[in-house]
């Protein structure tokens, strides 16, 4: 329950009836000295304090820990001080904290320019993110005593009790003043602090107005409602954020438009359908980009939704499936409107010549369309047309095979496809499997001798690897054999031409390799014409949700049984889960997951012990006592539909507002009576465990 706005002030400034009163009065030296001396009796008879009007508990409890912290009460205690890297990191991750809170700083900092006082904005832990400065010439000498500066990390462990230090403990605001302060150095210093939470009420930071005498409680006033302000800004960012995430985890191509037509918004499968991968669709008409549509027109116009039809575009020079909702506001007004696009027909795939070994994997089944894959698919396809040495760089398991696969149906679709792994093979073995053997050449030797894994691949591609295991001693004649194109089987005697596109691949950094004399510095280059990266799959995002379901689908298929849904908690899991095996590691605990899941839901006690036993990001409770549950009939798609989008943005807009329906659907940008259509639809229902408890504005008193 929240605490009474009075409980929050400081008893020293309870009946001070101005802004600013920077003369202390004879009540006000004899309340300071009675405050000091309740702290050192305390502090030095350690007895546990009695309840009395001078000392609210929780300072009392916060001098006691002060004590406990072993910080000097008679002189300065000065907080440590980020190095410039970390500090530079540290506001680069706070970036978005920072560009909520900027313009209301600046704004709070104009307000007090005539007085002397600070304004400071920390992060959960402590450290200074902005010190702003009022009266520049009178504070900044003040504040030579307590070294305050970005970067300084100031809690109650490194300097005592005060405001700041307690809004960081408890998560409240609060105001201390004069002798509160456990250090007797801040004996005339006056603080009023209030927190600032993010959209899942965690503690993301601090606001503080600092002033060199006694405040009124239009401090702590003002400090509330700045922070109140800035949290509501940061809350709407972070939302926005969140939509923005789940709008790229679709493969579904979303574009979305003003009511002028003008493109707002664009996820990468927009790009990708489009053809506008590297350019920014933001800005343009959408007219430019399909051409004239008088589907657009209408839904623009009339503001009723199209489903599933077919158009035309003569710039793309094909034909697309079309869906429109308009955007309405709480009034029924349309600003615009969300589209979606499918192709209808695709190219047709080359058919596989038989009876040689042959490559599965092309392009289009390449499975994600995060940012980080989209571009390694366009770089790939573009080295796909040049005919040169490929080296491709990943993690295990982020599907190096599967890219070089792809690039050899790309370009060299009728010859074969020979992979070799490097590490797989022992050391006396790697070069008759590589360049083959005349019969007799050994003993064991076949005696009509056998082809190398190189002259099978004559016409088509050699993919090796791991190249990075391979033998330091073979190095040299794999050089020789990628730039005259010939080998020599073992025992031979003639040389055999081969004709082959190479690509290769490793998770060891080569360079280093080199460096350390355990690879060839030449063969490196050969191999290094163009390279290819492929990104972990911790770092494409909404990708991991979309392979879990592919995976999941292979699953059942294999198993013969109904592919079972995630449950939300389940995806929470998967989305928190680092991977460190990539995508071979995900395809591995999807399988566990179908054979372990009952009722046709993968709950997160179905997936490997290390990934669901992670904390899951899902809030299925929050802290208000009520509950949001999901329909147990809604189950998830092969892929994040449009619906499944909506239903997400719902339920982050009902916990930012506490689930006040109204607040809610000011946020969507719909009616009241239009967001409870929604729920209802969504499968999501309200139950309602303890009203009462649902928490109040910052500052706000409940009521009696």
């Amino acid at each position: 329950m929240r605490k009474p706005l009075v409980q929050m002030l400081s008893p020293m400034i309870k009946n001070r009836d101005r802004l600013v009163k920077q003369t202390l009065d004879k009540s006000d030296v004899l309340l300071m000295e009675k405050i000091k001396k309740s702290k050192l009796e305390i502090l030095h008879n350690s007895f546990s304090p009695t309840p009395n009007d001078l000392v609210r508990p929780v300072v009392n409890e916060s001098w006691i820990r002060s004590r406990n912290y072993n910080l000097k009460l008679f002189d300065y205690n000065y907080g440590p001080t980020l190095d410039g890297a970390a500090f530079e990191e540290l506001l680069r991750e706070k970036g978005l904290l920072l560009k909520a809170a900027d313009p209301y700083l600046l704004n709070l900092e104009t307000m007090l320019s005539h007085t002397s006082c600070m304004v400071l904005l920390s992060d959960e832990e402590g450290v200074m993110l902005r010190v702003l400065i009022g009266n520049q010439k009178l504070f900044k000498k003040i504040n030579k005593r307590f070294q305050l500066s970005p970067g300084v990390i100031w809690t109650e462990k490194t300097i005592g009790t005060c405001a700041h230090g307690i809004s960081l403990l408890l998560g409240i605001p609060m105001q201390i003043c004069g002798p509160e302060h456990y250090s007797e150095k801040f004996g005339q210093i006056s603080c009023s602090s209030a927190p600032i939470f993010d959209v899942n009420d965690n503690l993301a930071a601090t606001l503080s107005i600092v002033s060199p005498y006694l405040q009124n409680s239009h401090f702590l006033s003002l400090a509330i409602s700045t922070a109140w302000a800035i949290q509501n800004e940061y809350r709407l960012a972070l939302n926005r954020e969140l939509f923005d995430t789940a709008l790229e985890a679709t493969d579904e191509a979303v574009i979305i438009i003003n009511r002028r037509g003008i493109i707002t918004r664009a996820n990468a499968a927009a790009r990708k359908t489009l053809d506008f991968w590297g350019r920014d669709l933001i800005g343009m008409p959408i007219e430019d980009i399909l051409g004239k549509q008088p589907l657009v027109d209408f839904v623009l116009k009339m503001g009723e939704p199209v489903k599933d039809a077919e158009i035309e575009s003569e710039r793309l020079n094909r034909r697309l499936c079309f869906s429109a909702q308009p955007q309405k506001d709480h009034n029924g007004n349309n600003f615009g409107c969300v589209l979606t696009l499918k192709e209808i027909e695709r190219g047709r795939r080359r058919e596989k010549p038989t009876g040689q070994a042959q490559a599965a994997f092309t392009f289009d089944k390449i499975v994600g369309s995060s940012p980080q894959i989209i571009k390694s698919i366009e770089t790939a396809k573009r080295f796909a047309r040049l005919d040169v040495n490929i080296l491709i760089q990943g993690e295990s398991g982020t599907g190096k095979e599967l890219f070089a696969q792809a690039i050899h149906n790309e370009s060299r679709p009728e010859g074969p496809f020979i992979a070799i792994n490097c590490a797989a093979i022992p050391k006396n073995l790697i070069a008759s499997e590589l360049f083959g053997y005349e019969g007799g050449a050994f003993t064991g030797a076949d005696r009509q001798g056998r082809p190398g894994k190189i002259e099978l691949a004559n016409g088509g591609t050699l993919f090796l690897d791991e190249i990075g295991d391979m033998p330091l001693e073979l190095q040299p004649v794999i050089l020789r054999a990628i730039e005259e194109k010939r080998i020599m089987r073992i025992g031979g005697k003639r040389y055999i031409p081969v004709d082959f596109r190479l690509i290769t691949a490793t998770n060891k950094n080569l360079l280093d390799l080199v460096k350390n004399k355990q690879f060839r510095e030449d063969l490196y280059y050969r191999l290094k014409v163009l390279e290819l990266k492929i990104p972990p799959l911790r770092e494409r995002g909404p990708d991991t949700v979309r392979l879990a379901k592919h995976f999941i689908a292979l699953a059942a298929q294999k198993l013969q049984i109904p592919a079972p849904s995630l449950s939300d908690e389940a995806v929470f899991h998967l989305l928190k889960y680092s991977w460190p095996g990539n995508v071979r590691e995900l395809e591995n605990a999807m399988f566990h997951a179908v054979s372990m899941s009952r009722n046709g839901v993968i709950e997160p006690g179905d997936l490997p012990e290390e990934i669901g036993a992670s904390p899951a990001r899902c809030p299925v409770k929050d802290h208000t006592g009520l509950e949001l549950i999901a329909d147990s009939r809604i189950a998830a798609a092969p892929n994040l539909s449009l619906k499944e989008i909506e239903k997400i943005t719902i339920i982050q807009a009902l916990l930012q507002t506490q689930y006040n329906i109204s607040e809610a659907a000011k946020i969507l940008g719909m009616s009241r009576s239009t967001l409870y259509r929604k729920i209802r639809d969504n499968g999501l229902k309200f139950i309602t465990l303890n009203r009462n408890t649902r928490p109040k504005a910052l500052g706000q008193s409940q009521p009696r």
